[in-house]
């Protein structure tokens, strides 16, 4: 397995390289998925804020091909770990890799952060504009986060009307 979260902020060109990802998302490799938590970040420059992606993945397979698979993020072999699948599941939930897998066990919270969160599937990419629009939706309000997962690799091959699973084909990602 191979695992990479690489930020990009605004300023960083993370519009662009969003729009850019729901297009060739669903074209990557079955092995391969792609992830983009939003949130809002103080700037470089003093009491200022701006959004930043993390563009956060999981792939089977060597670092010379993922890398390939998504030029435009600049993602470099630095950028990329390879490990076992139970040590990117650590990867995956927040825990150090380091950690022993008993962590895994315990059913204990990390935390007792209570939300309130919506979510809806995404069929056609949202445009430049419309995800500008979004960003000052994350600038009027502090606690906004967002998560875009995958729909492609294998889910977009399964018809509609063959499972009753939402993940299917049509959907481009979920928001």
């Amino acid at each position: 397995m191979t695992v990479f979260t690489i930020a990009k902020t605004l300023d960083q060109n993370a519009t662009n390289l969003m729009h850019k990802w729901q297009h060739i998302d669903p074209k990557f490799p079955e092995d391969l998925f792609i992830r983009i938590i939003i949130n809002r970040v103080n700037s470089s420059e003093n009491g200022k804020w701006t959004i930043q992606a993390f563009f956060n993945s999981l792939y089977i397979g060597g670092i010379n091909n993922l890398i390939e698979c998504f030029p435009e993020l600049g993602l470099t072999e630095e950028d990329c770990t390879e490990m076992n699948w139970i040590k990117s599941v650590l990867y995956f939930a927040g825990f150090s890799t380091d950690e022993s897998l008993d962590v895994l066990l315990d059913r204990t919270p990390l935390t007792k952060l209570y939300f309130k969160a919506k979510s809806d599937y995404v069929k056609e990419p949202i445009l430049v504009f419309g995800l500008e629009g979004i960003w000052r939706m994350f600038n009027e309000d502090k606690g906004l986060k967002m998560i875009l997962s995958s729909c492609g690799g294998k889910m977009d091959e399964i018809e509609e009307i063959v499972i009753p699973f939402p993940h299917i084909k049509e959907n481009l990602y979920k928001i």
